[in-house]
């Protein structure tokens, strides 16, 4: 089959490689669409995030759907039937999956983590379990981006948000829109979102943010120094979470969802401890794809609006250059690797 191959930092490839072969449990899927994450820009740029580096040859791409090449009746799916999928197969058994935290598994195997190989191909082997019918409306866009929306969720389910709370979100990508999204429907008092980009602060303003801001100066000036009771960093500056220190206000919470540049966050001790901030961090998604799917079924939460870029698998290169540099007013790019 063919793959999208990062063989090192910012150098991708396709390649033939061997199609995956049958385990127990697992069934062979043809992936329909893969979307590029900010951890895959991560991956191409950096070469890896933390101690989880790309090696060579490795095939990127976590949020995906496919299409079933067999029936599953357990599950009363058919052969051909378009499904999402969840990438992570959590052990279940250790004692941090026991206490509820699967998503924090450290003997996880995630489709799309070095060193288990992606959805940027043709194929892929995926457990039962973590298969997922949808809507047969759903577009390849919309069921790729529920694994963003699941991560929104799941930092949303963090932050115990109340009603009528003052709330900023930093960052206005693709998962910083979809908690906003999932805000709107949940009665805040008023959102603002801050980003240096103004094509994303316009999409979220046009999306029902209340107010949105190119610096974190201007927010401040708007708010006169009251600040928000609620901040959901999801940048990849490293900035990001000194910036959110400063965009809370006394008693405040901040819920950390995005993956900084270098690995490392930098902020003013004295600020949070002042203010008494409670930081939060947010990693991937727990059990909450069924309500995504909810979600988008009922109309609460539209996604293709997030979905701009399309490409083949042969563009993979262009692909991953054009997110990292902004261009065109991209929010994600789609890969189709079976054309």
């Amino acid at each position: 089959m063919k793959a999208l191959l990062l063989e090192e930092a910012k150098k991708v490839s396709v390649k033939d490689i061997q199609k995956p072969k049958n385990k127990q449990d697992h069934i062979i899927a043809k992936v329909n669409a893969v979307g590029i994450c900010g951890s895959d820009l991560h991956y191409y740029s950096e070469g890896g995030i933390g101690s989880a580096n790309v090696g060579q040859g490795f095939v990127p791409g976590h949020e995906f759907s496919a299409n079933l090449m067999e029936d599953i009746p357990e599950l009363g799916l058919k052969e051909g039937e378009h499904v999402a999928v969840d990438p992570a197969k959590p052990c279940f058994s250790c004692q941090w999956c026991k206490k509820g935290h699967e998503n924090l598994c450290p003997f996880v195997e995630f489709i799309g983590a070095p060193p288990y190989n992606g959805a940027m191909a043709q194929y892929v082997s995926i457990k039962k379990h973590q298969i997922h019918k949808i809507p047969q409306s759903f577009t390849p866009e919309t069921a790729v981006l529920l694994e963003t929306l699941g991560v929104a969720l799941h930092a949303i389910d963090l932050s115990k948000v109340k009603f009528y709370q003052e709330i900023c979100i930093l960052g206005c990508g693709p998962v910083g829109l979809c908690i906003l999204k999932i805000l709107k429907n949940m009665g805040a008092k008023s959102i603002s979102v801050v980003d240096p980009l103004e094509y994303r602060v316009k999409h979220a303003l046009n999306e029902g943010a209340d107010q949105g801001f190119v610096s974190i100066e201007e927010f401040g000036d708007f708010k006169k120094g009251n600040c928000a009771e609620l901040i959901f960093e999801a940048t990849n500056s490293p900035l990001g979470l000194n910036i959110s220190i400063q965009a809370t206000s006394i008693g405040g919470k901040i819920i950390v969802v995005g993956i900084p540049d270098g690995d490392t966050y930098q902020f003013k001790a004295s600020e949070a401890r002042r203010r008494g901030i409670s930081i939060k961090f947010s990693r991937r998604m727990g059990d909450v794809y069924e309500r995504t799917i909810s979600m988008v079924e009922k109309g609460l939460v539209k996604l293709n609006d997030l979905a701009t870029h399309n490409y083949a698998l042969e563009d993979g290169q262009k692909a991953f250059i054009s997110n990292l540099e902004y261009n065109d007013n991209v929010l994600k790019s789609i890969i189709f690797p079976n054309g």
